[in-house]
């Protein structure tokens, strides 16, 4: 079963391809160690008992795009290619794990400036 108590720690977005780790709001383009073109490879690592995961992302400090539960389900995938993506903007990435019990916090946060 997924407990929102532990799968916030559990649910770490991992650094891929042209992604960057994030201290968590208010970066820009010179905070994220690797830019580049589009598109950001996330992966993560599998959630015990998790039944899908839901992408999250923003392009400045705040909430994101989506509302808890309307990000973007990519089923059971624990990597996701987003494309899309406008040139000369920063996106802020993080991932959730769903199951029986409810969805995660939001994972840890990576971000990659499109260029």
């Amino acid at each position: 079963m997924l407990a929102r108590r532990h799968a916030d720690g559990l649910l770490l977005l991992a650094i891929a391809v042209a992604l960057s780790a994030c201290g968590g709001g208010g970066e820009d383009a010179a905070a994220c160690a690797l830019n580049g073109p589009e598109p950001a490879v996330l992966a993560w690592d599998a959630v015990a008992g998790a039944l899908g995961y839901r992408i999250y992302y923003r392009t400045a400090p705040g909430s994101y795009f989506q509302n808890l539960e309307q990000g973007l389900d990519v089923g059971n995938l624990v990597t996701y290619t987003v494309t899309g993506l406008a040139s000369g903007t920063t996106y802020h990435f993080a991932v959730t794990a769903y199951g029986a019990e409810g969805e995660s916090d939001f994972s840890n946060e990576a971000c990659k400036a499109i260029n």
